[in-house]
């Protein structure tokens, strides 16, 4: 009975799903290319969803392992019918094509394509689109346009798809919470795509990038990335993959004109601050690598920017940056930006929680019989909270490890490992020291493109679906 309501509520995405299937299809047609895989595989998948959705349910009530399930299954299912249209319009293998999608959707941007200069319209779209859609998350999309449910226990759905240790609603309703997301989310696309156009970039380029830069996924239009394109458009890229790091409730207060909240978030304080302590220390380890100040400070802002929130773009190889800044710029794409933001990564807010907890365990130390409550913004965090924080970094080191044992089998240098491990399971996309994807065996990809997913829905969903799957 319970698999049949997972598969109805899989059923809508699947609807919602293939209308997005669509775009990349009416891109290929403007452009005078076939796009016939989009439009048959968008057949095929709104034909599941009917059939799917018009299951019939007794008990309709969803609980939050529902929502957990829900949330996986849907983002395994995207990611299989969407590496279709690649294989099938690139000729690439199909493992390739779903490493391809799998990296687009959960906003990675890793590729198995060392020059993307030839590949179709459509495809170049698809990649960047995939980044748009999972950015914000599939089924907070379909939530804003399709009603999964007629009670508010989809917020299940929000709570187990959205990045961040946790996950409220801004105003009472659910949809109208999303709307607001989305509209902050369409705006600030917007004003970077309009920004990019005064600063030379052509439309389709300034689209891709646009949308790129809104998942903070990577994918460019360009084989050189963002390097080709003026100074101008740099930093505007730069500037935006800096904003789409920061929590979207903090726009959402900014909109209602509630600053007290803005500058009380210690998340936003502990976010700006780690940026600009690696701005500075890119810049100054870098001032006779680039050619001058100037270009020091472009390279130190744009790369902060890039690997902060996961973004991936590049102007240019951070292999010339010294040791320390190597070993600093891994950290920070682990930690990466803010919960609530379209980053993948650990979160600053789990940064900053698990400093709170050392410090209050050091403390009991001195002083046992000491009671310290640990705040959050100025509110009192629950030890749940506490207890799920410290479980999830347990948890994502061991996935780490595992992940990095099976990748370490091909064979490459502990460098080219560590980053592609680094790299896929942060969500960061391709970076410094891996050469080329597409060299690593059919195995590596597969446990990647998990580590991807893993990263993305931020482990527990995968880990509920895998215990609960006889239930």
């Amino acid at each position: 009975m319970r698999n049949k309501l997972i598969y109805k509520y899989i059923g809508k995405v699947l609807i919602g799903y293939s209308f997005l299937l669509l775009f990349p299809f009416f891109v290929g047609r403007y452009y005078n290319e076939s796009g016939l895989s989009f439009l048959q595989f968008a057949l095929v998948t709104f034909l599941l969803g009917i059939l799917l959705s018009r299951l019939r349910v007794d008990n309709k009530r969803l609980y939050a392992r529902d929502g957990f399930k829900i949330v996986t299954l849907s983002w395994i299912i995207i990611s299989v019918i969407g590496a279709f249209p690649i294989m099938l319009d690139t000729h690439i293998s199909y493992v390739d094509s779903l490493f391809e999608a799998v990296s687009g959707f959960t906003t990675t941007g890793a590729t198995m394509f060392k020059d993307v200069t030839y590949l179709p319209k459509s495809i170049l779209f698809w990649r960047d689109f995939m980044h748009f859609i999972g950015g914000m998350g599939v089924l907070a999309f379909v939530m804003a346009i399709i009603p999964l449910a007629k009670n508010d226990k989809s917020m299940h759905l929000l709570k187990a798809e959205m990045p961040g240790p946790t996950v409220s609603k801004l105003v009472p309703s659910l949809k109208r919470t999303l709307y607001y997301l989305y509209g902050i989310y369409f705006g600030l696309t917007l004003i970077e795509f309009i920004l990019l156009l005064f600063s030379g970039v052509p439309v389709f380029d300034a689209l891709l990038l646009s949308m790129g830069t809104a998942g903070t996924g990577g994918f460019s239009p360009l084989s050189t990335s963002v390097a080709t394109y003026s100074d101008s458009a740099k930093w505007v890229v730069s500037t935006f993959m800096f904003l789409f790091g920061v929590n979207f409730n903090i726009y959402f207060f900014i909109l209602i004109r509630d600053m007290k909240s803005v500058f009380k978030s210690e998340e936003l304080r502990a976010y700006i601050g780690l940026y600009l302590f690696t701005v500075f220390l890119l810049v100054i380890n870098s001032i006779n690598l680039f050619g001058g100040l100037y270009n020091s400070i472009l390279n130190g802002f744009f790369n902060a920017s890039s690997f902060m929130s996961s973004t991936g773009y590049n102007i240019g190889s951070v292999n010339v940056y010294p040791t320390v800044c190597r070993i600093w710029i891994l950290f920070m794409m682990v930690v990466s930006a803010c919960a609530g933001s379209t980053c993948g990564g650990f979160k600053v807010s789990r940064l900053v929680l698990i400093f709170k907890i050392i410090k209050r365990d050091i403390q009991k130390m001195v002083h046992p019989n000491s009671v310290k409550v640990i705040t959050f913004d100025g509110k009192k965090v629950d030890e749940e909270v506490l207890d799920s924080t410290k479980s999830f970094m347990f948890l994502y080191i061991i996935l780490v490890l595992l992940i990095l044992i099976i990748v370490g089998l091909d064979g490459f240098s502990f460098e080219e490992s560590i980053n592609a491990v680094f790299t896929t399971f942060g969500n960061v996309g391709l970076y410094f020291e891996v050469k080329d994807f597409a060299l690593f065996s059919d195995l590596s990809k597969l446990v990647m493109c998990a580590g991807m997913l893993l990263g993305r829905l931020e482990i527990y969903p995968i880990i509920v679906l895998l215990i609960n799957r006889r239930k």
